[in-house]
């Protein structure tokens, strides 16, 4: 079997039977995307075949320049079309009701941010509109639009890294699924519960030590932990 490089390689020269079997050798990253999105009520199949057109897509769009692997670059696309095809085929539809949260908060949070001149914390936008926070999370989720990996971390700055260099590009493809997982997770997430996540459970610290950090108290730790691994689960699907 020839390498993805190879095959990469010949594709760049035309070869339309290299792309062919480029899709083949790299079936398995769809299977196992796939596994992850069982519990949401679809055939296996379907999402096996779905994930195939995002696997398609990776190999008509993947350059060499992107200095990633292609697994690297396949997997987020992959997922994309599935959780694409999940959203429109009515499993994770947004209701009305989501979208009206999300049109009042987004609304809320900028005036809160010409009144405070910075952004606000989910806490304030809830009380500003009068939406439980946990609902907010889950319309500014839900209304989200997909990120590129070719937008940098920080949009203003045209030299910032880009989202795709942060996929380590000599992992293994399980690794790299997760890692794709594990960021989207997380990003329903505010960034002080994102950095007490991050300083919990990938820094070792405790609880006490992070509320020293930031200089809160042990009880606000604890209580923002909880809710941050309660969204951080209803990101997940779980």
């Amino acid at each position: 079997m020839r390498s993805n490089a190879e095959l990469l390689e010949r594709i760049q020269q035309g070869d339309s039977e290299a792309a062919d079997e480029l899709i083949t050798n790299n079936m398995g990253l769809v299977y196992s995307v796939a596994k992850r999105f069982l519990n949401r009520m679809h055939d296996a199949e379907d999402l096996i075949q779905i994930g195939a057109i995002g696997l398609i897509k990776a190999v008509k769009k993947f350059d060499c320049s992107f200095g990633v692997q292609f697994s690297t670059y396949a997997v987020p696309m992959i997922i994309g079309e599935i959780k694409r095809f999940l959203r429109d085929d009515g499993v994770i539809k947004v209701s009305r009701s989501i979208k009206e949260n999300a049109a009042k908060g987004r609304r809320a949070e900028e005036a809160l941010r010409g009144r405070l001149n910075r952004n606000p914390s989910i806490a304030e936008i809830s009380d500003e509109c009068g939406i439980p926070e946990e609902d907010l999370l889950e319309a500014f989720e839900s209304a989200a639009a997909p990120e590129s990996l070719e937008t940098g971390i920080n949009e203003k700055d045209e030299n910032s890294v880009k989202r795709i260099e942060l996929l380590a590009s000599d992992d293994t493809e399980e690794k790299i699924i997760d890692k794709v997982f594990i960021r989207e997770a997380l990003a329903g997430l505010n960034e002080r519960e994102k950095n007490i996540i991050m300083m919990r459970y990938y820094r070792g610290k405790t609880q006490s030590e992070i509320a020293q950090l930031i200089g809160v108290s042990q009880v606000q730790i604890s209580r923002l932990e909880k809710k941050a691994l309660m969204q951080i689960r209803e990101n997940a699907g779980e």
